[in-house]
């Protein structure tokens, strides 16, 4: 059975990690794909090889146009962020299977200006003892001005919202930066050396660490109410004559963390795309413009809310016309 793992000096190991691994991919460079090398082709002297096909070998312009081709793929759907149902839909199988099996934690460890680092447990063949996880609101400023409370806000930070994304273990950043940079949902540093060896079909969107921390974001209510919080708190620095100061830093201690956690690991769901049931129907202009006018006469708290429901319904209606 896993132990939870600590949280202490996370933000610390976390900066650490980042600069050891910035200055592992510099030294690596002459082994690195470059983007306009996919783009324009490889120069003779130049020998770099591919598992693409499922055995490794040089690299061939055919191959090059197979991965503009994928690079185009990710970049048709690339915009600021993915949310966690729409990440654990992209992530593979066996990642997903791994996260069930093995990754039993994820634990707050800081909150700051709308990014959230967690800490999780690692798997039984690791060399490590725990991972860290970093998870940014790329709409955070958005949320902080919809109307509604600091609880609801969050709500909707954590289930609905675009998310950025990165771990600290080798899976992400082999397999998966790349991705995320594509993608357009890197949270870090940005990575624009080819998988060429490690995941030239592009495949997944989050290692098992992730799919833990994405599920226990979705569904913790301890996380929510630390991220209320730090709503709340921001808000509070903007509405101050000038907007000065700087964000409100949270950080939660390993009896809080633990605190947090289920007795249970929670249940991870994934729905696949395929899975998802279609959308009904559109409701006609004019049916929704007589409804708002009826709500609208009403004086109560229930029908001017349903009124603004329907404003916004109905603006994103003629929008899209």
């Amino acid at each position: 059975m896993a132990t939870a793992p600590r949280v202490g000096n996370a933000t610390q190991a976390i900066n650490r990690l980042r600069q050891a691994e910035l200055d592992s991919r510099r030294e690596a460079g002459r082994k690195i794909l470059q983007p306009g090398e996919v783009a324009k082709g490889i120069a003779p002297s130049r020998v770099l090889l591919t598992t693409l096909g499922g055995k490794l070998r040089r690299i061939s312009a055919h191959d090059l146009a197979a991965f503009r081709d994928s690079i185009r793929a990710l970049g048709s759907r690339a915009r600021q962020g993915i949310t966690a149902a729409e990440a654990l839909s992209l992530s593979r199988p066996q990642d997903i299977e791994k996260a069930r099996a093995e990754i039993r934690y994820s634990l707050v460890a800081r909150l700051h200006a709308g990014r959230v680092e967690l800490v999780t447990n690692t798997g039984p063949e690791s060399k490590h003892t725990r991972h860290f996880v970093t998870v940014e609101f790329a709409r955070f400023t958005e949320g902080l001005a919809q109307p509604g409370t600091p609880s609801q806000v969050a709500a909707w930070l954590a289930k609905e919202s675009p998310l950025k994304l990165e771990c600290s273990c080798e899976h992400f950043r082999y397999r998966l930066r790349f991705v995320a940079t594509a993608g357009g949902w890197v949270a870090g540093r940005a990575e624009h050396g080819f998988p060429k060896l490690t995941n030239p079909l592009l495949e997944g969107a989050c290692c098992k660490h992730l799919v833990r921390a994405l599920t226990d974001v979705q569904q913790s209510a301890g996380l929510r109410q630390r991220i209320a919080k730090m709503v709340e708190a921001e808000r509070a620095r903007i509405d101050r004559p000038g907007g000065r100061g700087k964000p409100q830093t949270f950080r939660v201690s390993q009896a809080e963390a633990e605190r947090m956690l289920p007795k249970n690991a929670r249940r991870i769901t994934v729905i696949r795309p395929e899975q998802r049931t279609g959308l009904p129907n559109a409701a006609p202009v004019a049916d929704i413009e007589a409804a708002l006018k009826s709500f609208e006469r009403r004086r109560d708290k229930n029908g001017q809310a349903i009124a603004r429901g329907l404003a916004a319904l109905l603006a994103a209606q003629r929008s899209a016309r």
